[in-house]
């Protein structure tokens, strides 16, 4: 029993501590967790990474209804505009909102294809006017592309929306109800061409004539080779080219639209001079080739290799367009 007595206090001791120490490190483990779960604040923003993070996850089929736009934004998913610059170039929305605007803007949600690009949805607003854009982000959250998904305060429609589905399909649809007439509407499907970098209209379904301005992705792009500028045969059918990486390379544009706007292609990319007034483009996983072959204020254009994936089937990327003038000192 003395030997009991004597060792008791020390075996209490240590049992007490042990209980002491296990409970610091729960305590500690829990602040741990905790930190690890942190939400992202908009401040806090500092990489790429750190800005499609900030957009809360969201499930597929995702929809936006124009009513939904004139609802108060949640204040917490506000991003400086000075912080959204450096992701998202300031084009994206500048020829909804103007140069000058100072617009608000808004992170909605965001959702990504497996190991492929994500997708953002931002809110832009100024006034009575808002716009939510579709950003895609590759894989490692550099900026790829964006486009217009639904806005109100611009047109008279009497309903309009934007949607991603499962499988990836952007869908914009508008309609509007005319007195002693039925409503007409204009649906257009797209999906992301990472091959062609550029959303690609896939499915169109209007029961009213509708022509929208075609943007031109390269319109601001420097133009300071011999061949840049814009070569038109009209405000849609056109090749626009800008400078590329070195005097040896072009980036070029191209829309047409043939057979009563029956028949669209469109096309961007880069192009490497082969002469000196023939450039090429190749594109290594798909057969379409194109040459533009450049003879004073004319570029002439063939199609060399199969371009079906970006052009209806019934016309090829073929024609010869003539350089549009332009004022002395609009060299960009």
């Amino acid at each position: 029993m003395g030997m009991n007595a004597y060792f008791y206090p020390s075996t209490a001791i240590g049992y007490f501590m042990k209980k002491y120490l296990l409970s610091l490190g729960l305590v500690l483990l829990l602040f741990a967790c905790k930190d690890k779960t942190k939400t992202l604040q908009a401040g806090e923003i500092e990489t790429a990474a750190d800005f499609v993070a900030f957009y809360p996850e969201v499930n597929l089929p995702y929809m936006i209804a124009d009513t939904m736009l004139l609802r108060k934004p949640n204040d917490s998913m506000a991003i400086g505009l000075n912080v959204v610059s450096k992701f998202i170039p300031d084009s994206v929305w500048r020829k909804d909102f103007g140069k000058n605007a100072m617009p608000k803007i808004y992170a909605l949600g965001r959702t990504a294809e497996k190991e492929k690009e994500s997708y953002l949805f931002t809110q832009v607003a100024s006034g009575g006017k808002r716009v939510v854009y579709l950003a895609c982000f590759s894989h490692d959250n550099k900026f790829l592309k964006a486009m217009p998904l639904v806005r109100t305060g611009f047109d008279h429609y009497t309903s309009a929306y934007g949607l991603l589905d499962s499988k990836f399909q952007i869908t914009t649809y508008h309609e509007t109800k005319k007195a002693g007439a039925d409503a007409v509407f204009k649906r257009n499907i797209y999906f992301y061409d990472r091959n062609g970098d550029n959303f690609t209209l896939i499915v169109t379904e209007p029961n009213e004539e509708i022509i929208q301005d075609v943007v031109n992705p390269i319109d601001t792009m420097r133009a300071n080779h011999k061949f840049s500028g814009d070569y038109v045969e009209n405000d849609r059918n056109f090749v626009s080219i800008r400078d590329g990486k070195n005097a040896s390379e072009i980036v070029f544009f191209v829309h047409f639209e043939k057979n009563g706007g029956k028949c669209i292609g469109e096309l961007k990319g880069a192009a490497r001079f082969i002469s000196p007034t023939v450039a090429q483009f190749v594109k290594s996983d798909n057969p379409c080739s194109l040459e533009f072959v450049f003879a004073g204020n004319k570029v002439t254009m063939r199609e060399k290799g199969g371009c079906g994936s970006y052009r209806d089937i019934q016309c090829f990327f073929n024609g010869s367009y003539w350089k549009k003038k332009t004022a002395k000192g609009k060299k960009k």
